[in-house]
């Protein structure tokens, strides 16, 4: 029930209420006028016979006051009329005429008790009352009662009962009322039509601004308020939809111009666009803190592990892998896996980065060569270029289609975030590479004497609290001027490049080769004992006598000198092993040259190395 409908039933309640009311007052007061007129007219009556039969016994004229009572009787609406005499006025002067004694229950009460009765009868044709008067005798008035009669002061001496017609007030009763049906009737018409004229524009335009109300609310802002006539209303629609005019317009252009910040293009659009810009608010909001925070991450690492953050905790990824593919080295690196890598990546070529394109096993089973299908499991790859050299690959394992199709729809909200992390990441690998060409060696490749000096301070300290030792290995090629002066200096350079490459093919990973300065280099064996030093150190001695050094059309071969010392055994101090390990170097090149020498404390004897070191 809609409020201009209550309003009708409420008003029509209420006019009801009030007719109804207005008209039992009516009545009641009508017939209780009515009522009290005839009970009226009858005391004057009953005034009338006892004035006129006091006149007939004064006069001794009692004997003629039947005719006297039968006029009365004719009086209008009376039907019949008849006296009663008291049984002591009966014992003094008989039963008078038409035995003038109580006829029934009424005028003998009225005589025993000297109070008057009437009684109203209804009928469907008639109304009648009966009214019943006590005559009492009285010394006081005038004539004095007691001059004729042998009765006590106040004693009732007889009564009088009429029966008196009142149907006519009983139909005046009922013509006021009809008047009063109409004339309210009449009323309720023209407050039905004030209402309509007054009211009706108010309730209406209520009802349109709900209708617009809810359209706004469902999305649609193109609704407008209807205006209904009245100035008041005009005056009110024109307000709301001039509001609801600029709304529509901000919203629509609002939607517009943040949309084109969203970079996934599939990002569905709600047919509310207040919806949509709050959407999209919240996805540039929570897009800007993931830029914030990345930002400020120190390492390339805390990046891709903020990604990973990102893919674990807003998309609810519980197994995926991100891998860091460098196009032009051909290199490629796990950078995080959520569980485990299902992928052989480091082993071939990654079909996503091939095709620049989503790998999805839910559209073709076996896609990617390198993924290790499992029954149950479906995966997607896909390819995010970071700059022309990166490529980030996201795959995702997902172990039901439901899954599969919700990845699938969020797989852009991803790009997202990965796009707003490429300036971070294409930043700090342009710092990693800053970082490794200040400590590599551009020639060789391996690391040079500033790498050496950050190792010495960060990593020995922790190596000797955890009695990790080091053995140090000085290399320099024999008689290396002479191929810069018969050759130039490009043979030499080959030479450099030709030692550096055997020293890394014999050596471990957790071992560092350093370029120590022109074509001596520095090499620290990690935790290893005094014989796989020697082992290591001929090795590559015996390695580097077998290469062939090219120049001018012909081959030639060199051989280099190894001095070798042991950290701590040989000091506490790093920098004192290498110092050791150039002294023995030194001593290889003196007593032959092609030869490995171990540190011996007999080498401190010729010469003084003091405590600089």
């Amino acid at each position: 029930m809609n409020s201009k409908q209550k309003v009708i039933i409420s008003l029509i309640v209420l006019l009801v209420t009030f007719f109804i009311a207005m008209s039992v007052s009516t009545l009641y007061n009508f017939r209780d006028y009515g009522l009290k007129s005839a009970e009226k007219k009858a005391h004057l009556t009953a005034e009338v016979i006892k004035s006129g039969l006091t006149a007939h016994m004064v006069n001794g004229m009692m004997d003629h006051r039947e005719f006297f009572l039968k006029q009365i009787e004719q009086a209008e609406n009376i039907n019949e009329l008849w006296l009663s005499r008291s049984p002591t006025v009966i014992k003094q002067y008989g039963e008078g005429f038409n035995n003038e004694i109580p006829r029934d229950k009424i005028d003998k009460e009225v005589l025993k008790t000297g109070k008057e009765i009437t009684k109203t009868t209804e009928t469907t044709q008639k109304s009648l009352m009966r009214v019943t008067i006590p005559f009492e005798a009285s010394a006081f008035g005038n004539p004095n009662c007691m001059n004729c009669h042998n009765a006590k002061e106040g004693e009732v001496l007889g009564t009088v009962s009429m029966v008196m017609d009142i149907t006519d007030i009983r139909t005046s009763s009922f013509k006021t009322l009809m008047y009063n049906i109409v004339f309210t009737l009449i009323l309720i018409g023209l407050i039905f039509l004030l209402i309509n004229r007054f009211i009706k524009p108010y309730v209406s335009i209520f009802y349109s601004i709900q209708e617009v109300m809810k359209a706004a609310y469902r999305g649609d802002y193109s609704l407008r308020v209807k205006n209904f006539g009245n100035e008041e209303s005009k005056n009110v629609s024109e307000l709301l939809n001039t509001l609801l005019e600029k709304l529509q317009h901000t919203l629509e252009e609002l939607d517009r111009k943040v949309y084109i910040f969203i970079k996934n293009k599939n990002y569905v659009k709600e047919a509310d666009p207040l919806k949509n810009v709050n959407n999209t608010i919240d996805r540039l909001s929570d897009i800007y803190k993931f830029k914030q925070t990345i930002e400020n991450d120190k390492e390339l690492e805390d990046i891709y592990n903020r990604i990973a953050y990102v893919l674990e905790n807003r998309f609810k990824l519980d197994d995926f892998t991100l891998i860091e593919i460098d196009n032009n080295s051909k290199t490629k690196k796990i950078v995080y896996s959520k569980n485990e890598c299902h992928c052989n990546i480091l082993e071939g070529e990654c079909r996503a980065n091939r095709i620049h394109a989503n790998v999805d096993s839910s559209v073709f089973a076996k896609s990617c060569s390198l993924y290790n299908d499992k029954e149950g499991e479906e995966y997607i790859c896909t390819p995010y270029t970071i700059s022309n050299d990166i490529t980030l690959v996201l795959t995702i394992v997902t172990k039901s289609k439901e899954k599969t199709a919700l990845v699938r729809e969020f797989i852009t909200d991803i790009e997202d975030y990965i796009t707003t992390a490429r300036p971070a990441i294409v930043s700090k690998k342009l710092m990693q590479m800053l970082n490794l060409m200040a400590r590599v060696d551009q020639l060789t490749g391996m690391y040079n004497r500033k790498f050496l000096d950050e190792f010495v301070d960060v990593s020995i300290p922790q190596a000797a609290r955890a009695k990790i030792n080091y053995s140090v290995l000085m290399i320099d090629i024999d008689y290396f001027k002479m191929i810069n002066d018969t050759y130039g200096h490009d043979v030499g350079d080959d030479a450099i490049r030709i030692v550096s490459g055997v020293i890394k093919n014999n050596i471990r990973k957790a071992d560092i080769a350093i370029r120590y300065g022109g074509e001596e280099f520095l090499v620290l064996l990690y935790n290893c004992d005094a014989t796989h030093v020697i082992n290591v150190a001929e090795n590559i001695r015996k390695a580097f006598s077998k290469e062939k050094i090219s120049a001018n059309g012909e081959t030639f071969t060199k051989t280099l000198s190894v001095g070798c010392s042991m950290f701590p055994q040989d000091s506490d101090s790093i920098w004192k092993c290498i110092k050791f390990a150039d002294m023995s170097l030194y001593e290889a090149k003196q007593t032959g040259r092609n030869k490995v020498v171990k540190f011996s404390k007999e080498l401190l004897e010729k010469e003084n190395i003091g405590e600089s070191f």
